[in-house]
């Protein structure tokens, strides 16, 4: 949905309040990194000092990285995607229990969370699910993606210890003073769907923003078109089967000691 240059007239008068309220209420939606293996980073100090080197480099320069070789298997990766695509591919009915904008919730599915302020709406699907500090029970969960969301969110918390410990020792800090602090305790996971849009000119799937927690590991599909923004251009980010994308966001970006 896109505003469009039409002036109102007597027979007729564009409401785009109306029109995002009815849209929403169909409960329908619309259907160059510094890689870093972490291959013995736990066993080997002098490894984890060249490796939390890269990190703090890494986020000065670009404030993202990818991570390869990280400890979650190829299979959870791909039976993660897996998982968010077939819930999505649901009909109505079997995902309309999930959906809300009562951000109290821990499950929720729906389209653009900024729907009613936004200018344009993005051509996206999205489940989101808070599953730590506290974990929802299963049957909280879609059926259709349970057991993967559970599996995929423990890996993604024992990998977000290490990129905290990482982290500390870029910033010349005790390895554990991030995770001390009580920057790993959360965990939001977000599924975002892009079916094929009848008009792309019109919209994107996820326009421009700055992500708003501590940091963000991003698993990418195959298709691709996940950008970063580097001295005022915008620069593709290749899709590599495997890998995960970590974004800090202004978080970092400052000078670093790395010692």
């Amino acid at each position: 949905m896109a505003e469009t240059g039409l002036e109102p007239t007597e027979a007729f008068h564009y409401n785009r309040k109306n029109e995002l309220k009815a849209f929403d209420e169909t409960k329908s939606r619309v259907k160059g990194l510094v890689d870093s293996d972490l291959t013995g980073v736990d066993d080997d100090p002098n490894l984890r000092h060249e490796i939390a080197k890269k990190v703090g480099e890494a986020c000065e320069r670009w404030g993202f990285f990818q991570v390869i070789n990280h400890g979650i298997p190829l299979t959870t990766l791909d039976e993660m995607i897996d998982g968010i695509r077939r819930f999505h591919e649901q009909d109505k009915e079997a995902k309309k229990e999930f959906y809300s904008r009562d951000n109290s919730r821990k499950v929720i599915y729906n389209s653009n969370f900024d729907l009613y302020v936004a200018e344009a709406a993005n051509w996206r699907n999205t489940l989101r699910c808070v599953m730590a500090p506290c974990q929802p029970l299963p049957q909280e969960l879609p059926a259709v993606c349970r057991d993967i969301m559970i599996e995929y969110s423990n890996r993604v918390m024992k990998l977000g210890q290490t990129l905290l410990e990482l982290l500390s020792k870029a910033l010349g800090l005790n390895r554990s003073y991030l995770e001390d602090i009580g920057c790993g305790e959360g965990l939001l996971m977000v599924g975002h769907y892009y079916p094929p849009c009848p008009e792309p000119d019109l919209t994107l799937g996820t326009g421009s923003h700055t992500d708003s927690g501590f940091f963000t590991v991003l698993l990418q599909d195959q298709i691709g078109g996940l950008q970063v923004l580097q001295q005022n251009q915008w620069l593709d980010v290749k899709s590599i089967h495997g890998a995960l994308v970590v974004n800090l966001g202004d978080m970092m970006q400052a000078s670093l000691p790395y010692l």
